[in-house]
């Protein structure tokens, strides 16, 4: 040392104000003799540092704690050589862990130095790796790992099982050999620049649900959709390439079953489509075409919504998002218009899926228009049974017995029995009127609504002669018209008659006018009309007409407007009823028009 070196006080009293670690001075007795120390680390003691000094190591720690610290300082003593041990302490009720370096000072004194470092979130960023390392070991997803030079670094067990091979083999790889054989679905070799990595590396950003197979070693084929992530480094370059793949080879096989079943149309009135949930466009077999009655089926999925009655839009809207978001399946009945602007009831059921890296939805749907007739007329029929019945029968009994009463009253008068009676009859005539209009939709419905040729001027002339004798303040106007329909004529007899006496009933104005009109369309069908001034039908009646639902409660009074519903639609037609400016209301429907081959049949 040079007569300008420092004292060592002074080189002493610097390293402890740059020292990061606290330390003490032990001696072999385990005793404190001394304290190194600043302001930043004496808080590492959690006491005051001060406060050491002459206790020893059993006044501070607990005796198996001191008894091994104690050890290592009498190996350091021994062997003159520093030695290292970590520990662990509960300190204010939060577990610290310390590594400490015990290395012999002064000589012959006996003493060493012990410093602590606190490696607490050393140990929390080990716990971390250990957990990532052992759910990447075990995850349900083969992973691999790329780096920028192609080389695939690291595997997992779940990996090694869908490429089929052991993970140094595949660690000795580039992601972008040509040993890996993948393939799109038609067989085409994927090419580099379509590579989920390439385009991961190149883009910074991720992708998701590529699909392709691959030729293992043994010869056979395996489905696999890949989603490829990047790992960013600080300054947002990709460092790595994590890629995540999934055994799709089950999946496939079932699109393949569904393929097969939608192609051959097992079925009967089953079609099947598929969404392209990219482009929006709808694709459609050959049980579509026939079902929608289309030569083609390929709208967008907004044209393909409009189709659909507005009271289902939104469920069908909401079911496809649904299933777009989450993968739940679509499961649901809607009606919708086919081709000839005929309404019918569908059962759609569709699953996502992935084909050729593009997302779609695809499913089936299936004409149930007959199974919910069937089920409406049962609701109908019962409500019916139960109710009109019920009340007919109860205004019967009720004045049965107030009649019996009257006659044996000494107050006894004709015009109370009269009125009695009267009321006996009416409910005895319209029970029958019901049971009469049922008989009669049994008979039509039976028989086959679609065969055969309704003269619409004749049919609408009957209707008017049957009924001008019923209501003779009523004045029912014909229009002149050669329009001829497709149809049965009964069941168009029964759809007319329903309908004009269901006006004449609402008609507020005691000598109401109903106007009757057909006319051929540009279309190919026949619109028949139903004007009435100032009629006013109640909701739960027009219900029947716009959307065919029939609460518990609140329900139509009879089966006429059901019947309507229903003989329009096997017919081929549509119903629709509308509000006029001048207060009056239209029923406007819709029926195939006759064929100029078809002979006449009304």
């Amino acid at each position: 040392m040079t007569d300008q070196s420092l004292p060592d006080a002074n080189v002493l009293s610097g390293l402890c104000e740059i020292i990061s670690d606290p330390a003490v001075v032990i001696d072999a007795e385990g005793v404190f003799v001394d304290v190194i120390h600043n302001a930043h680390n004496g808080a590492l003691f959690y006491r005051d540092p001060e406060t050491l000094l002459g206790t020893d190591l059993w006044d501070v720690f607990s005796t198996t704690q001191a008894d091994r610290f104690y050890t290592v300082i009498e190996d350091a003593l021994q062997t003159g050589e520093t030695q290292r041990m970590e520990y662990q302490l509960s300190l204010d009720g939060v577990d610290r862990h310390f590594e400490a370096r015990a290395t012999p000072v002064g000589g012959d004194a006996g003493r060493v130095v012990w410093l602590a470092e606190d490696i607490t979130q050393r140990k929390q960023r080990q716990r971390k790796q250990a957990l990532i390392e052992r759910v990447f070991e075990i995850s349900p997803v083969g992973l691999v790992v790329v780096e920028p030079s192609g080389d695939i670094s690291t595997a997992n067990a779940r990996a090694e099982e869908l490429l089929g091979l052991e993970r140094e083999e595949i660690t000795r790889r580039r992601y972008n050999q040509p040993d890996w054989e993948i393939y799109y679905e038609d067989g085409t070799p994927i090419p580099e620049s379509e590579h989920p990595v390439t385009r991961v590396f190149e883009s910074g950003e991720p992708v998701f649900g590529f699909e392709h197979w691959i030729e293992l070693a043994d010869g056979t084929e395996r489905w696999l959709s890949s989603n490829a992530a990047p790992i960013l480094g600080d300054d947002g370059d990709v460092e790595r390439v994590v890629v995540g793949l999934e055994d799709a080879t089950r999946l496939k096989q079932r699109e393949e079953q569904l393929e097969w079943l939608v192609g051959t149309e097992i079925l009967a009135d089953v079609g099947g489509w598929e969404l392209d949930l990219e482009t929006g466009q709808i694709g459609g077999t050959a049980g579509m075409r026939r079902l929608y009655g289309m030569p083609e089926y390929n709208p967008t999925l907004e044209e393909a919504i409009e189709q659909y009655h507005p009271n289902d839009r939104a469920a069908v809207r909401d079911a496809i998002d649904t299933c777009r978001e989450t993968g739940e399946p679509i499961e649901l009945e809607a009606r919708r218009k086919t081709a000839d602007e005929t309404e019918r009831w569908f059962r759609l059921r569709a699953e996502k899926t992935v084909r050729d890296g593009t997302p779609k939805l695809r499913g089936i749907v299936r004409d149930i228009t007959r199974d919910k007739e069937r089920e409406q007329r049962i609701m109908v029929m019962s409500r019916i049974l139960r109710h009109n019945i019920r009340n007919k029968l109860t205004v019967i009994r009720g004045n049965t017995r107030l009649l019996k009463e009257e006659l044996g009253s000494s107050e006894f008068t004709a015009d109370a029995a009269r009125g009695h009676i009267d009321r006996i009859d009416r409910a005895s005539r319209e029970l029958d009127s019901v049971a009469e209009r049922a008989r009669t939709f049994d008979r039509a419905i039976e028989r086959d609504p679609r065969n055969g040729t309704v003269h619409l001027r004749q049919a609408l002339t009957d209707v008017r002669d049957a009924l001008a004798e019923q209501h003779p303040e009523a004045t029912i106007e014909v229009g002149t018209t050669d329009a001829e329909a497709s149809g049965d004529r009964m069941a168009i007899d029964l759809i007319l008659d329903i309908l004009v006496e269901n006006a004449l009933e609402y008609t507020e104005p005691p000598d109401p006018t109903v106007e009757l009109a057909a006319e051929p369309t540009s279309s190919g069908q026949v619109t028949v009309t139903v004007d009435t001034d100032e009629s006013s039908i109640p909701d739960i009646e027009r219900n029947v007409l716009t959307s065919e639902t029939e609460g518990p409660v609140a329900h139509s009074r009879g089966l006429g407007l059901w019947a309507v519903t229903w003989l329009v639609r096997r017919i081929g037609g549509s119903v629709t009823l509308t509000e006029a400016p001048d207060g009056g209301t239209r029923v406007e429907l819709t029926f195939p028009r006759a064929r100029e081959e078809t002979n006449a049949g009304g």
